[in-house]
């Protein structure tokens, strides 16, 4: 996971509102200003000599369509030379996540739909990562249908929350206090069990 810059520096950049709202020209200037050389080079690294595809979120939210996603991935095109695969596949659900409190977040999934190519490798692109839900969510699209995603990059994060994947220890805890009924309620109401949740 790369975060480009923290939430003080999103929030005061003058631009970020409109971006948030779906304003392309807004959420360009902001992802020009805000995705930060160390946070490329390091996409860059983790990448090295694959090629790879540019899948920016693709959601509507309470405020409008969040434009900030697909600046980002356009801006990181231009300057990695990776193609951008804008639109191809959409969340198909408006779950309302910003600043959301936790439960919410967790008890309404996001999901996606879309054609993707098989066998390619993906940077999924987000301006902000909270619980992670939305990427997990995106990634697991992306893999059940054949693709790889070799990276995710977010604009932003809430507190430590590049570490999307459930941790082994937290997984044990989730087990030792709530066991297989945990388990079974989360596959009945959401299609998956505990393992799939995120770590934060």
């Amino acid at each position: 996971m790369v975060i480009h810059t923290d939430l003080r520096a999103r929030d005061g950049h003058p631009s970020y509102a409109a971006a948030k709202s779906g304003d392309a020209e807004a959420a360009f200037v902001l992802a020009r200003d805000l995705l930060s050389s160390d946070g490329i080079a390091r996409i860059q690294a983790l990448v090295r000599d694959q090629p790879i595809l540019l899948l920016p979120m693709v959601a509507e939210e309470l405020t409008g369509f969040n434009a900030i996603p697909d600046a980002m991935a356009q801006v990181l095109g231009r300057r990695l030379g990776f193609p951008v695969v804008a639109g191809e596949i959409v969340q198909t659900n408006r779950v309302g996540h910003t600043r959301a409190p936790a439960f919410q977040r967790l008890v309404t999934p996001p999901t996606f739909d879309g054609s993707m190519e098989t066998g390619a490798n993906y940077l999924l692109v987000d301006d902000h990562v909270g619980l992670g839900g939305t990427l997990a969510n995106l990634r697991g699209h992306v893999e059940s249908r054949g693709g790889h995603v070799i990276a995710i990059t977010t604009l932003t994060e809430s507190r430590s929350a590049r570490t999307i994947s459930l941790q082994r220890a937290t997984r044990d805890v989730l087990w030792q206090r709530y066991g297989e009924e945990l388990d079974d309620l989360w596959q009945r109401h959401f299609g998956y069990g505990i393992d799939c949740l995120t770590e934060v």
